[in-house]
């Protein structure tokens, strides 16, 4: 009997993380499950290229862009096609919804087209709230959006829970749906950064999203992504990303405050902000964001309970802020949380077969949280195009978006 031998080849695929003051780019080797981090680089851009969330001038972005994928690739000794990326903006919206679909035919097995079907009418039924919320709380219309994820997390089918729908039998599948959407503007960045870079934009991956996916081992969590001049709050709750707030509150208004009573420069603060010193400056920041973070917490959970497991991400140090969320009683306020607040710290354990156990803060000169999760999710769209429910999904998405 004679065989036919297939090399298995790796895939090479690289990340762009564009941050307000710094862009960083690694590449990696998939492999089979492992992956490597083969290339590494970051570039400082200047504060005013982004501002507020939003990239302010595109050219000086992908100059900055290139040189550090440049540096990148020599790192790497290879050059990559195509690439992960980004966008900074507050124009991303998340929106989670759980539906009850009734099918027809109980009693007959699921089949490619008949799962085509559900999953298409699961999602028009799912869009048709998620535009209207949208609408509802920034103004843009369907015609102003990009869907660029779409995840079913939860499957139940008849009140059990299932991986999948084909060749099952069913009347009542319930389905917990993420999906993310773009405005359409924003979404042209990717081909503007396409087409500077001459490579292939594979896809956007929002931090959030990809912070969350950190996390798969948490039923709930609540994710605090200190960023310059805003503040990712991001709520998972049942396995689920319930929703993602971005605050117009940073880290560099701590900055402003402490250079009010202090002729120090910003990298000087950042030294110092673990020492005891800045104290009142430190309460004043601490009670504007406990403000803002109460409103949004309660805005999110409406009346479910707070999880009590939090993750702060940030790139400095951020003892301060865990230490005075540690004292406050959420129960105080218009909040429910059953237990006292716990910090955690995800386990990458996809990196070169190696655990680390707290990677809040890594050395920038390897890496930092955000690649790492960005390379999470890299993977979890890799296994997603073997998958024929999640190939069909890509189908539906590709062409609502048309």
């Amino acid at each position: 009997m004679n065989f036919d031998v297939k090399k298995i080849e790796p895939k090479y695929v690289w990340m762009i993380d564009i941050w307000t003051y710094k862009i960083r780019v690694g590449i990696c080797k998939v492999f089979n499950r492992n992956v490597e981090l083969i290339g590494y680089w970051e570039k400082r851009q200047d504060l005013n290229d982004i501002y507020l969330q939003e990239i302010k001038n595109i050219e000086n972005v992908c100059i900055n862009i290139k040189e550090a994928v440049e540096k990148a690739e020599i790192d790497a000794k290879m050059k990559i096609k195509e690439f992960m990326v980004n966008i900074p903006t507050s124009n991303i919206f998340f929106e989670s919804s759980t539906i009850n679909y009734v099918k027809q035919e109980p009693d007959k097995e699921i089949n490619d087209e008949s799962m085509y079907k559900i999953l298409k009418d699961i999602e028009l039924n799912i869009f048709k709230n998620h535009y209207k919320r949208i609408k509802s709380s920034s103004g843009y219309d369907k015609s102003d959006l990009k869907l660029i994820i779409s995840n079913i997390s939860n499957i139940m089918l008849d009140w059990n829970p299932s991986k999948s729908l084909l060749w099952k039998k069913a009347r009542f599948i319930d389905a917990s749906v993420l999906n993310i959407f773009i405005t359409r503007t924003k979404f042209e960045i990717k081909n503007q950064l396409a087409n500077y870079l001459k490579k292939d934009v594979v896809r956007i991956i929002p931090t959030e999203y990809a912070l969350a996916g950190l996390f798969s081992d948490k039923k709930n969590v609540v994710i605090l992504d200190f960023w310059n001049t805003h503040t990712s709050v991001i709520v998972k709750r049942n396995w689920n990303i319930l929703w993602v707030k971005k605050l117009t509150f940073g880290i560099n208004d701590f900055i402003k405050i402490v250079r009010e009573n202090y002729n120090l420069a910003r990298s000087e603060i950042i030294k110092k902000i673990d020492e005891p010193i800045f104290e009142l400056e430190k309460a004043e920041f601490l009670e504007i964001l406990w403000d803002i973070l109460i409103i949004t917490l309660e805005d999110i959970l409406k009346f479910d309970v707070c999880p009590d497991q939090f993750f702060v991400a940030w790139g400095w140090a951020n003892k301060f802020i865990r230490d005075y969320l540690q004292k406050i009683d959420f129960n105080k306020y218009n909040l429910r949380m059953a237990k006292k607040i716990t910090f955690v710290n995800p386990k990458i354990d996809f990196i070169d077969d190696k655990i680390i156990e707290n990677p809040s803060w890594i050395d920038s000169a390897k890496s930092n949280i955000n690649i790492y999760a960005m390379i999470k999710s890299t993977l979890d769209f890799i296994k997603k195009d073997k998958n024929k429910l999640e190939r069909t999904i890509k189908r539906i998405i590709d062409e609502l978006n048309k």
